[in-house]
């Protein structure tokens, strides 16, 4: 769920995460719907690991817990979890799928055990913060193909977001709407927004592997023999991509880059990104 609140500035409307979980309609329905029983699960925790837990995908033998970190590849490493039980890869929605993987948001009790456990091996991917928040750019105002959008939208264009405008300003408002998001609430900033110190609870966690989207070929394979399973991904399907964009990349301008690197100052320094 989202809400619209306002910047502290200049008063600009703003789409946050809301708190959810203690709200009529889930207090009933989560006897009865596993999304709703793993919402309210969740609002006990504290608010830096609310939504990060809900985000927590594991393979059907119960190995591997896997992270999701958005726009640093959690649709394909969603996928290649889904193919290393079902040989294949889902055909709609995988962030939706209820067989070949669990997914936190329905097998919250069953993905608990196993995390508070700790006998799966359980990993996360980070991605270079300029490509990551040029990604979010492309994938919600370029290629207009994240569903997220639609919540965004009337704030964005409130924002100054012009969708015939120059794409180098465009850009420019973009990032002042993730900054006015994080100077209101980072933790409940959209996740594709924030930064990934937050995504994956960095510092809070202990993963056994933090891999980087720039050398997946090499780093996920490596996930698979730490959990046992050296012969996985076989070549075949390690080079499938999904949910990329088709766009190519504008380069940045000076300031810009700048400010990604003010924005996401805390990404660059615990992941060494130069």
């Amino acid at each position: 769920m989202a809400e619209i609140r306002h910047s502290r500035d200049k008063g600009l409307p703003l789409c946050m995460m809301h708190n959810e979980g203690l709200d009529l309609k889930t207090r009933l329905l989560a006897p009865f719907f596993p999304r709703y029983k793993s919402t309210l699960a969740a609002r006990k925790m504290p608010d830096e690991m609310r939504t990060i837990m809900q985000n927590l995908v594991m393979t059907e033998d119960r190995r591997f817990l896997f992270l999701r970190n958005q726009k640093a590849g959690c649709t394909s490493i969603a996928q290649l979890m889904y193919a290393y039980t079902t040989g294949d890869f889902y055909s709609r929605t995988i962030h939706r799928a209820r067989t070949g993987i669990h997914l936190a948001r329905y097998d919250w009790d069953l993905i608990q055990s196993v995390y508070q456990a700790g006998t799966a091996t359980l990993f996360t991917f980070v991605r270079d913060p300029e490509s990551r928040v040029y990604s979010s750019f492309r994938n919600f105002l370029v290629d207009r193909s994240n569903l997220a959008l639609r919540k965004h939208w009337q704030p964005l264009l409130a924002n100054g977001y012009d969708p015939d405008g120059d794409h180098v300003r465009n850009f420019d408002v973009f990032l002042d709407y993730i900054e006015r998001c994080l100077d209101l609430d980072p933790y409940l900033t959209d996740t594709h927004f924030r930064p990934q110190v937050l995504n994956i609870a960095y510092g809070k966690i202990d993963y056994d592997f933090i891999g980087r989207l720039e050398n997946i070929g090499h780093d996920l394979p490596r996930v698979f023999a730490l959990g046992g399973r050296p012969e996985f991904p076989p070549a075949e399907i390690m080079d499938h991509r999904f949910n990329a964009s088709q766009v190519k990349p504008a380069p940045l301008t000076p300031e810009q880059r700048k400010r990604v690197r003010q924005i996401f100052a805390a990404d660059y320094e615990a992941f060494s990104y130069d």
